[in-house]
């Protein structure tokens, strides 16, 4: 009488275990190596943004105006003040200003205007300029960018705005430079209890 034989299967799970574990490491790394990726990709652009923002602000800075003098002129001894005449020159290390992108903002406390450049004769909302000392010679009417080292006379008429200004004694007048680029320069000048009989008068 034969024995009767038991076939018995044992199941191996160490393979499908080593398997799993493999697959979880593989997804591991690519996860990680996609992680790597855009990390690289926002380093490389916010490094981007912060060279550009860092160069701008350099430009904020640098570019500044500085105010040398002003003065006004009378039509006669017994006018008041209808013209400002504003000699302005660049701080050191500053970089270039085209003042045909600058904006002067005039105010007396009754009348505001807003006056660009012009070249040619300044009339309502307009000004000029014209060069004191330009070493390289390229200030120009039709090119009026400053340099480092230029000298430059502004031009404005106070009677050719609209409603006519003037400058009389004890009157105070605050101005306002905005260039495209670089901070804004103000200016707040009193005319003199008397004018005498000077006709350029010195505000600042």
């Amino acid at each position: 009488m034969k024995a009767n034989k038991t076939l018995r299967l044992v199941r191996n799970e160490t393979a499908a275990v080593g398997i799993g574990t493999m697959i979880v490491f593989i997804a591991t790394i690519l996860v990680a190596a996609t992680a790597a990726a855009v990390l690289m990709d926002t380093s490389g652009k916010l490094q981007d943004k912060a060279q550009s923002t860092g160069s701008e602000t350099t430009k904020e800075v640098a570019s500044n105006l500085v105010i040398k003098q002003i003065t006004g002129t009378r039509q006669s001894a017994t006018s008041y003040v209808h013209w400002l005449n504003i000699t302005v020159s660049l701080a050191p290390g500053a970089a270039q200003v085209d003042l045909s992108e600058m904006i002067i903002r005039i105010s007396n406390g009754q009348n505001l205007i807003d006056a660009s450049y012009i070249n040619g004769a300044a009339g309502a909302a307009q000004f000029n300029a014209s060069a004191v000392r330009d070493d390289d010679s390229s200030f120009s009417g039709t090119a009026p960018a400053m340099n480092a080292g230029d000298l430059v006379n502004i031009k404005l008429s106070l009677l050719a705005q609209s409603p006519t200004m003037s400058l009389q004694e004890r009157q105070e007048l605050s101005m306002l430079l905005m260039p495209e680029i670089g901070p804004k320069v103000t200016a707040d000048v009193k005319a003199p209890s008397s004018y005498g009989s000077d006709i350029f008068i010195v505000l600042r």
